[in-house]
């Protein structure tokens, strides 16, 4: 392919500025719509792979018009230059000499027109044997030395441009102006038509653009309802499963939450929440479906066992999902105190309908019935059988009726008991033995009343057995292998087949079916029983120290001595087959006919944490503040502060103030705890709290001044005056602030808990003022609280940070004020609490006390839309003669705090972000695919909870 030029150069220093010129020659001069102006050669960058270089070169000099060297002495000493040279010294065209050009890029060259050659003394940039006396006339050279090095090189303006316009012009045949004006006429041309182009695209672009961003303004708002669809209907569906299934509504609120968090999906959180309130893990899903194969009076098994120290618990279940029917199959083993699953105990598959399965009381020896009247002892930290016992002869028995009928195991896991029929010519004779576990050996054995037996292990070891048909009771002492006499139980007469259970201290009977009835065998009689259908399930660890545990149908509950139901703990699907308890109640256990499994605490998430009230403050005793509370008792106050942690004392006070009023007698201390101010009939003074010491000269000329609170740097504080609320400086009790305020019936203010935000309500308007040490308070939002402004009064709080203002009318009207946006939403309808108010930590929730008689149960507010959001039952002390209110205080930590009229403080966690953590720990599991596609279909949402 023909060439217009040649470079030459050295590769050792020069490729850079060897490629920079091959570019301005072929950039500039060009047409606007050609590339490029002019075809060079340059090796590196235009000779194809060959295995012969030194022809390829030779063929492109021979095709190029132009040569041009990037002279230096690196070049002249390089034998590929040398050659290059020498080829076209050595041109059969006469004219290519005049053809040569210069580009220089180090070292010197000199002309000596005298001798009309190179000067060579003084030339070092060309080789002189190559070279000398070969041109009669300087050839056109332009010196490009200090573009060797330099960074810029720039084609556009400039000297390089310049320098690479003249060696250009040579080629072209034209002018160096003429080549620089034809150069920037067709640089205008491509700028106009590249600007047409752009200005095209440019508007293509935004129409598209426009075009996308509607179209995906309409994806985003049509996913966006579709989001909040599918949240409000897991919420519902949540809400709609609570009393069935608490597992499930935890994973229904947790996806609704996860989907798109609405009020809806809160209100199934904290629904979820109270349903879960006693459950501490469910520790295995139910199967919605219970198999047909077991036949008529029969049911699927689940049983569950927990040790008297309440550190392990043992389940199975015919839906073992790591087994099925008929199948050996898996007993789950939990460790309680580290909250985690251990590895299973694989054995064999136990009787139909279920069998006896019994920890010793520290839940290393476990003792589980087999079929054929076996009972297998496991070593559950070794994970290996020990021993197994077999009643009878160990063969296939006559009916499923037949195995064992009363089982106890002794706590020291040393002695296990069971009644069983024993097969023989006469017919299947009822059994009751007791066994060395040790050792295997028989330690009694006797005939007995016909299935009539109940037994159990006290914690000392004695085995008692109570015949219910013949209603005595007997024992066999921990180390004995006789039976002592029996005692008749006046009254207790229970058919043969009846299920009777005894209490694990045997002071207590409890017989099933249409009896349900509890039984004193202590006192020898009936002490309670509301009598109709029988419990389903039932364990009791002892009645003197802790309550019932039973299942009546779905649901687990605490029962007393008179079978009252105190408290539900949980709900299932399907009905409870096994219950099982600690010793102390404070660990339960229970399993369904669907498999289900979940495991329960004595604690209450509702109940709340109680905190430290040893001093019984009373909310009649708290400041204005609400963090701070005092007692005058003689000559003295006490002085206490209101924490997360319980109440601490601060000190105590030489005053006396009258309780409960205000504006004559208040009390505020630092948010250190260590100094507070006081309010007396005018005058204000400071103290040092712990000292019970007064700290400077008090200050009289503030009449009526009610104190709020003592602001965040502990200098100043904040209180209602006559007419004005003052901000006062402690150190020179100087009002350093004032806002307006009219002290009218309908005026209300309230204060953050960080102490920065103040609210006001007064002529028909909320305003809300934020505080800073440098700038003092500064009005940040002021909205009409007009249609639900009332001349009678308000009440107010703040969230903790400031961001949220609620205010309750006279007619129990809710509004809440949104005070970045300014925002205000009004509730549904009146509240039928009283004004004890407080937001949750994370503003999800506006809490309020709702009281009926004895009664008490914190209502939810959505903030966002005034709606109401369910309500969460609470024990409260104290009865509706009370005087004094229960009063709701702001918490840390996602918590509201709450005095009871009896002075008990409770913590309770009213936190989205706490709720969430709780239900995963409850709940972590996927939502079954059925339910993902009814729900979620087309909508892609992560997994709710960690995976573990």
């Amino acid at each position: 392919m023909p060439r217009d030029l040649f470079i030459s150069y050295s590769h050792q220093r020069d490729v850079p500025l060897a490629s920079a010129v091959q570019k301005g020659m072929r950039r500039i001069g060009r047409k606007w719509y050609r590339k490029p102006a002019l075809k060079v050669f340059r090796d590196t960058e235009s000779l194809a792979a060959s295995t012969d270089l030194a022809a390829s070169i030779l063929k492109e000099l021979k095709q190029s018009t132009f040569f041009l060297c990037i002279a230096s002495p690196e070049a002249a000493a390089s034998p590929w230059v040398r050659e290059e040279l020498a080829f076209w010294r050595d041109h059969p065209d006469e004219t290519a000499r005049d053809r040569f050009l210069i580009a220089l890029s180090d070292g010197t060259i000199a002309w000596d027109r005298a001798a009309g050659d190179f000067d060579w003394e003084r030339t070092t940039a060309l080789p002189r044997e190559v070279l000398e006396g070969v041109f009669r006339t300087e050839p056109l050279w332009m010196d490009l030395r200090k573009f060797r090095e330099a960074d810029e090189r720039s084609l556009v303006r400039g000297e390089f441009r310049e320098k690479v316009v003249a060696l250009a012009a040579a080629v072209h045949g034209c002018t160096k102006d003429e080549l620089d004006s034809e150069d920037l006429r067709e640089r205008r041309k491509f700028n106009f038509a590249r600007n047409c182009a752009l200005a095209v695209s440019v508007t293509l672009a935004v129409l598209a653009g426009l075009a996308f961003v509607d179209a995906s303004a309409q994806r985003d708002v049509a996913l966006a309802r579709a989001r909040t669809s599918a949240s409000q209907a897991l919420a519902a569906r949540a809400l709609d499963t609570v009393g069935k299934d608490p597992r499930k509504a935890a994973q229904f609120a947790l996806y609704a939450d996860a989907v798109r968090p609405t009020g809806e999906s809160a209100q199934a959180m904290a629904q979820a929440v109270a349903a879960n309130d006693s459950v501490s893990r469910h520790l295995q899903a139910g199967n919605e479906e219970v198999n047909n194969f077991r036949g008529v009076g029969h049911a699927n098994a689940t049983q569950v066992a927990i040790s008297r120290d309440g550190g392990m618990l043992a389940y199975y279940s015919d839906f073992d999902p790591d087994g099925g029917a008929g199948k050996d199959q898996h007993i789950h083993l939990y460790d309680i105190r580290t909250g985690k699953a251990l590895p299973h105990l694989k054995g064999k598959a136990w009787p139909q309908d279920g069998g006896a399965m019994a920890f010793s009381a520290d839940g290393g020896i476990l003792a589980v019935e087999t079929p054929d009247n076996q009972v297998d002892i496991w070593d559950v930290p070794a994970r290996r059988v020990l021993r197994t016992i077999t009643a009878t002869n160990g063969g296939p028995l006559a009916g499923a009726f037949k195995r064992l009928r009363a089982f106890a195991f002794s706590g020291d896991g040393q002695r296990l008991a069971a009644g069983f029929y024993s097969p023989g010519e006469q017919g299947a004779t009822y059994h009751v033995a007791v066994w060395d576990v040790k050792t295997g050996r028989v330690l009694a054995d006797e005939t007995a009343s016909d299935n009539s037996l109940a037994l159990g292990f006290d914690p000392s070891g004695r085995l008692h057995a109570l015949d219910h048909q013949a209603g005595t009771l007997r024992s066999l002492p921990p180390n004995g292998t006789v039976w002592g006499a029996a005692r008749q139980i006046p009254g207790l007469r229970v058919p043969a087949g009846v299920a009777v259970s005894l209490s694990e201290d045997a002071g207590t009977a409890y017989v099933g079916e249409n009896r349900n009835e509890l039984w004193d065998l202590t006192a020898g009689r009936r002490v309670g029983g509301p009598g109709g259908e029988g419990a389903g399930a039932l364990t009791m660890p002892g009645t003197k120290r802790v309550g019932i545990y039973a299942a009546y149908g779905k649901e687990v509950g605490v029962y007393d001595t008179a079978l009252r139901r105190e408290r539900v703990l949980g709900a299932f699907t399907w009905p409870v087959r096994s219950v099982s308890a600690s010793g102390d109640g404070r660990w339960i256990a229970a399993g369904s006919q669907d498999g289900a499994v979940s495991l329960f605490s004595g604690s209450s998430v509702r109940e709340g944490s109680p905190l430290t009230n040893a001093q019984q403050v009373r909310p009649g005793d708290l400041a204005v503040d609400q963090r701070t509370a005092f007692r005058t008792t003689g000559q003295a106050t006490d002085v206490w502060a209101v924490t997360d942690q319980g109440v601490r004392v601060l000190g105590r006070l030489p005053l006396q103030l009258t309780r409960g009023a205000p504006q004559a007698n208040t009390l505020a201390a630092t948010p250190d705890g260590r100094r507070a101010v006081v309010s007396q009939g005018g005058t204000l003074s400071l103290w040092d709290v712990q000292a019970g010491r007064q700290l400077g000269i008090p200050a009289g000329g503030h009449p009526g001044f009610s104190l709020l609170t003592v602001l965040p740097d502990g200098q100043k504080v904040i209180g209602i005056a006559p007419q004005t609320i003052q901000v006062v400086d402690t150190d020179t009790w100087q009002v350093r602030q004032s806002l307006p305020y009219n002290g009218a019936l309908s005026a209300a203010a309230a204060v953050s808990a960080d102490r920065t935000t103040l609210a006001v309500v007064q002529d028909e308007a909320l305003t809300v003022w934020r505080w800073t040490a440098e700038g003092g308070f500064r009005q940040v939002r002021k909205v009409s609280l007009k249609p639900v402004w009332t001349m009678y009064g308000h009440q107010t709080v703040v969230s903790n940070d400031g961001h949220r203002v609620a205010v309750r009318n006279f007619d129990g009207k809710l509004s809440v004020l949104d005070v970045p946006s300014g925002r205000i939403v009004h509730s549904t309808y009146a509240s039928t609490g009283g004004p004890s108010m407080a937001f949750s930590t994370d503003s999800a929730f506006l809490v309020q006390i709702v009281r009926s008689g004895e009664q008490s149960a914190l209502q939810f507010w959505d903030p966002d839309t005034g709606e109401a959001r369910g309500t969460w039952t609470m024990q409260e002390g104290g009865s509706a003669q009370d005087r004094e209110s229960p009063q709701l205080l702001p918490g840390g930590g996602g918590s509201v705090l709450s005095f009871a009229p009896d002075g008990s403080l409770v913590r309770r966690t009213v936190d989205l972000a706490a709720w969430h953590e709780l239900l995963c720990d409850l709940a972590p599991g996927e939502l079954p695919r059925t339910d993902y596609d009814r729900y979620l279909g087309g909508l892609d949402v992560a997994r709710p909870c960690p995976r573990q």
